[in-house]
């Protein structure tokens, strides 16, 4: 039986699972090809050079965990429904995967572009949702969205095999929190 194609779409694929089971060093070239059972002159058929690869498996990233989770929120115009939708999608992103992301970023320049794309649209989202939530100035919203995004990311650092338990209980408490902070 023929083996079916291997797409540029599933290079991306293996090198993001590749990422999140094993760091940055498995989507080096000689490992990705490895992994995926095909040779150099595959990849090359498909990316100019590894860097192309690295900033299109980036977007691919950007787009799953960013774009489409913000996608998903924005229609909603119950604020405490967005705030549940996007704390669902916040829970289910793989922490692994982001702190390879985050690695690659750190060693190379055209990913940390691609990263800070992805860090201002999640602040800026959850600064909206801050905002009317609350009902806070703009500045004090963005302020908040920026300790929770730390919290957030503070934690993939620190324990990024969490049990999804534990991460909801976390949020919980620090959304309580959050809460109390404003009520009015």
């Amino acid at each position: 039986m023929k083996r079916r194609r291997f797409l540029t779409e599933d290079w991306l694929v293996l090198g993001l699972n590749a990422l999140s089971d094993n760091g940055p060093e498995a989507v080096k070239l000689v490992p990705i090809c490895q992994a995926a059972g095909l040779t150099r002159g595959s990849f090359y058929h498909h990316f100019d050079d590894h860097t192309t690869f690295l900033v299109k498996m980036t977007e691919h990233w950007f787009k799953q965990q960013t774009q489409q989770v913000a996608a998903q929120v924005e229609h909603l115009q119950d604020p405490e429904a967005r705030a549940t939708k996007l704390n669902d999608a916040a829970l289910a992103i793989d922490y692994k995967l982001e702190l390879g992301i985050r690695e690659l970023a750190r060693r190379n320049r055209h990913v940390a572009a691609i990263v800070a794309r992805a860090d201002d649209m999640r602040l800026s989202v959850l600064a909206d949702l801050y905002a009317q939530r609350f009902g806070i100035d703009q500045e004090t919203a963005r302020d908040m969205a920026f300790l929770e995004y730390a919290a957030f990311a503070g934690l993939i650092l620190i324990a990024p095999d969490l049990r999804a338990e534990k991460q909801s209980t976390l949020s919980a408490r620090y959304d309580a929190m959050v809460r109390h902070l404003f009520a009015k």
